[in-house]
């Protein structure tokens, strides 16, 4: 069985995805069922997303941090957050992505720290 599992979560102030990447699973399957496969895929996203959960009030301390440093966010609800989302990632096989999008802008090295950072918190 092959696939990947994702699952994202929307704060106030940014989206976190995780991302199980191209994943194979050995696990034994002695029916050889899709059942088996979307069972697996299923449990795995429900671990992301309650991962996701546990850090939301960490991540949002964070962006609570860099707004009295001076940014100001758009909130992922509004029209134009899309078109000027930044998007950093972390992780190797599991991936995490964060996208934000703030005034003034994180520079690219900015990004990579802070995916980084709030990727420590969501593992």
């Amino acid at each position: 069985m092959s696939g990947s599992s994702r699952a994202s979560r929307t704060l106030s102030r940014c989206v976190l995805t995780l991302d199980a990447g191209i994943s194979i699973s050995w696990a034994p399957d002695p029916d050889g069922s899709y059942e088996h496969g979307a069972r697996h895929h299923a449990d795995e996203e429900r671990s992301f997303r309650a991962r996701l959960d546990a850090a939301t009030p960490a991540v949002e301390v964070v962006f609570d941090e860099l707004e009295s440093a001076g940014r100001h966010f758009l909130s992922p609800g509004e029209r134009s957050f899309a078109a000027v989302a930044q998007r950093g990632r972390a992780g190797v096989g599991e991936i995490f992505e964060l996208e934000v999008a703030c005034t003034p802008p994180f520079s690219e090295a900015e990004l990579t720290t802070l995916a980084a950072r709030v990727s420590a918190l969501v593992a």
